[in-house]
């Protein structure tokens, strides 16, 4: 374990390094706090023995800075100093130190401190990973209860819009055939126009205005071409909500094969009015790839989620594709966007649970946990690859049956 050592005598330091070199810490050695502050913020150290009574900044001020320090771990600090007053070791203690040791000091005693000191750090360190499982666990909760109030919306959306699109669309349709009848009934009054108007000239006159006014010629050109845009509008309604049901799957069982080029298909569907209203172009670029033994509902949660990532990482005219294709044992499915991109310090950490460089309210951190979990359970893995400013791409590997059955309870994220 590495262990930062400051203190100003040149004696005692050397006493230190000696003693802690034959028991196999990694030391880094300064003669001040200042230079103590300095190495620490470079590269923060776990461990810390500290001097109290040092030029250009003191132990009580390096252990303060210490722990106003935004580090994602614990400093364990012992405090070397020569007072042995109760009142000197409270004030040390309440600037943060965590243990003291007396000079001159027995080198067995300093050990044992220090063997604590790595205790409570090991100990902080198992507690850190329970608590990213309970994080991951939790997100995985949280991302489930998403997806089942999705597919009851799916369910309620089938129900309540399916059964009034096909009554307007059967209509539509008897419309369409009828008004056909009507319009030739129409011709052929109008071929008698002119008989008419020789012995009911009043008659002709009213039927001519009434033509012009109802604008009767346009009506007669365009009406087949206004049913038949009238039914192919429904008819995206339908597919709509049909790829909403088949986005969320709540009806089939959860472990299924799972056409991935028409799980794309009904993504982008799902997301389409996204990706109109932000004038994006996508493309679809489907591989001869075979179905994947999976939970759909799931794999599809996947790439809803890195599409709506690169939907909203894109500006106005840029393009994204999504794209299948057949590797040595399974299926990859990439999501290649042209957008903002994520820098390089970010990258390591965009799996982690509740991570996000999204500003505050716009996202809670889950979506990729949920999704690296999820493609984890089912024996694949998921990298990216990015260019801050050139776009991300995210690729999805998934074996064609799993190693291992995706358990039934959620997955876990980062």
């Amino acid at each position: 374990m590495r262990v930062l050592v400051a203190e100003d005598g040149l004696m005692m330091r050397r006493i230190l390094v000696r003693a802690l070199e034959g028991w196999k810490y990694d030391i880094t050695e300064v003669e001040n706090g200042a230079q103590a502050w300095e190495a620490f913020q470079k590269e923060p150290f776990r461990l810390v023995l500290t001097d109290w009574v040092m030029p250009e900044m003191d132990g009580l001020e390096l252990i303060r800075k210490i722990r106003s320090a935004n580090v994602p771990f614990y400093v364990y600090i012992i405090l070397l100093t020569a007072k042995s007053e109760k009142e000197d070791l409270v004030v040390g203690m309440e600037a943060g130190a965590d243990d003291f040791l007396v000079k001159p000091f027995d080198h067995n005693e300093l050990r044992v401190r220090l063997r604590e000191g790595e205790r409570i750090v090991r100990l902080e360190q198992e507690l850190a990973e329970q608590n990213r499982k309970l994080r991951e666990t939790h997100a995985a909760l949280v991302q489930s209860e998403k997806l089942a109030s999705l597919g009851q919306m799916a369910a309620g959306m089938a129900h309540e819009i399916n059964n009034p699109i096909a009554l307007v669309a059967n209509n539509l349709a008897v419309l369409k055939r009828d008004i056909s009848s009507t319009f030739e009934l129409l011709d052929l009054y109008r071929s008698i126009h002119e008989d008419i108007a020789k012995t009911h000239p009043e008659l002709a006159q009213k039927a001519q205005e009434m033509e012009e006014e109802s604008d009767y010629q346009w009506i007669r050109g365009e009406a087949s071409e206004l049913f038949d845009r009238s039914l192919f509008g429904l008819k995206r309604v339908r597919d709509i909500v049909q790829n909403l049901r088949s986005f969320a799957r709540l009806d089939e069982a959860q472990l299924d094969h799972l056409d991935v080029n028409s799980a794309m298909f009904a993504v982008s569907q799902v997301l389409h009015h996204e990706i109109e209203s932000r004038g994006l172009n996508l493309r679809i670029d489907p591989g001869d790839v075979p179905e994947v033994l999976c939970e759909p509902v799931k794999i599809q949660q996947v790439l809803h989620h890195l599409l709506l990532n690169a939907i909203q990482a894109s500006e106005r005219n840029d393009d994204i594709v999504l794209r299948s294709l057949r590797t040595d044992d399974g299926v990859q499915i990439d999501v290649e966007d042209h957008g903002s991109g994520i820098s390089g310090s970010d990258l390591p950490h965009i799996f982690e649970p509740f991570f996000t460089t999204k500003p505050v309210g716009s996202g809670q951190g889950l979506g990729l946990a949920v999704s690296y979990g999820i493609v984890r359970d089912h024996g694949g893995s998921i990298q990216v690859s990015s260019q801050l400013g050139r776009g991300s791409t995210f690729s999805v590997q998934l074996p064609i049956r799993p190693l291992a059955s995706p358990s039934s309870g959620g997955s876990h994220e980062t």
